[in-house]
């Protein structure tokens, strides 16, 4: 899942994405900032009056890249925390330029629909936040969203500002999502994702396919397809892989698998199942991208990705303890066939 550049391009030097002509985006990135990518000018500055930020800085480089917006209106957006690092940190008028450092600004919405859904919180100590994620809830913001997310909901909730969530999990998906309430600690937790030291184990419903023999493993090689949002197998050396197993056959038509990911790139349960002619029930993205409804019509709720982020296990590195977090949704065509 990269959700955080959901429906916006921009022809901008390092792929920015422009704050204020986007106006979809609740959040606007900045990925991969770099000095020899976005050299400064005084030529941008005649747009704003004056870039009175000092050069070298995050909100010098803001200011010229989106001259539409003055200094002055990024020092009250900076100053009311609305523009972090992919960190959760706040960039402040004089913090200076990171190269290759993710920035986030969060705008206000004139309308954003409410997401009749709830999280539940699994586990809370001072290290970690788990939660059961309901189906179309986005972790972050994007789209149309920025209250009705995860982690601001979840803000909000716990009033802990240095909430991260240490992994990804779609929008679409459901189930169990660790989050980081201490940024000193997030690291030693994000590496026992990077060294795949974390069990995760998800649900999902899809065709039966007779020409596949359970259990086994399906590795390949995939890649970024030509549309920004979806990813695509392609020849080379794998780079994927994850274990399939049936849990048992709902309908003639449909069983319900377990899906144990070894690695964890994006949308790569949603890719397999896809190429294996097994697509999960209600992907609009795979094998088929589905249109997306327009911005402005309501949203359906009708048809949640049958996907569910069951379980995670690990060794937390910090007690030493052996955790295990599990789900308690339940998939919705498993309600209807029990």
């Amino acid at each position: 899942m990269n959700e955080f550049a959901h429906g916006a391009t921009s022809s901008l030097p390092t792929n920015l994405i422009n704050a204020e002509t986007d106006q979809h985006n609740a959040e606007n990135i900045f990925p991969n900032l770099t000095h020899a990518g976005n050299s400064l000018n005084a030529g941008a500055d005649q747009y704003n009056g004056a870039n009175v930020f000092s050069p070298g800085t995050i909100a010098h480089f803001l200011a010229q890249q989106f001259p539409a917006i003055s200094a002055h209106e990024w020092s009250q957006r900076m100053a009311a925390g609305d523009v972090v690092d992919e960190h959760g940190v706040a960039v402040t008028p004089t913090r200076a330029f990171e190269a290759g450092l993710r920035i986030y600004y969060y705008r206000a919405l004139e309308t954003e629909p409410r997401i009749p859904f709830n999280e539940v919180i699994l586990f809370q100590d001072e290290q970690l936040v788990v939660v059961d994620k309901p189906h179309f809830l986005p972790v972050i913001p994007s789209g149309r969203y920025l209250q009705e997310t995860l982690l601001v909901r979840l803000k909000r909730k716990l009033g802990v500002d240095s909430l991260t969530p240490i992994h990804r999990i779609d929008r679409g998906t459901a189930g169990v999502i660790l989050f980081s309430a201490q940024e000193k600690t997030r690291g030693i937790y994000q590496q026992l994702f990077a060294t795949r030291e974390v069990r995760k184990t998800y649900e999902a419903v899809a065709p039966i396919n007779r020409a596949l023999h359970f259990p086994f493993t399906h590795a390949s090689c995939m890649a970024p397809d030509e549309h920004f949002m979806r990813m695509k197998e392609i020849t080379g050396e794998a780079n994927t892989q994850t274990q399939f197993e049936v849990i048992r056959e709902i309908t003639p038509a449909l069983a319900l698998y377990r899906l144990r990911p070894i690695t964890g790139r994006k949308h790569q349960l949603r890719v397999h199942c896809a190429a294996l002619a097994i697509p999960i029930v209600n992907d609009p993205m795979y094998p088929e991208f589905l249109p997306e409804p327009a911005r402005d019509a309501p949203e359906d709720f009708s048809k949640p990705l049958q996907l569910l982020a069951r379980s995670i296990e690990f060794t937390d590195p910090i007690t030493g303890s052996a955790r295990t977090f599990t789900s308690a949704r339940q998939l919705e065509l498993l309600a209807a066939h029990p």
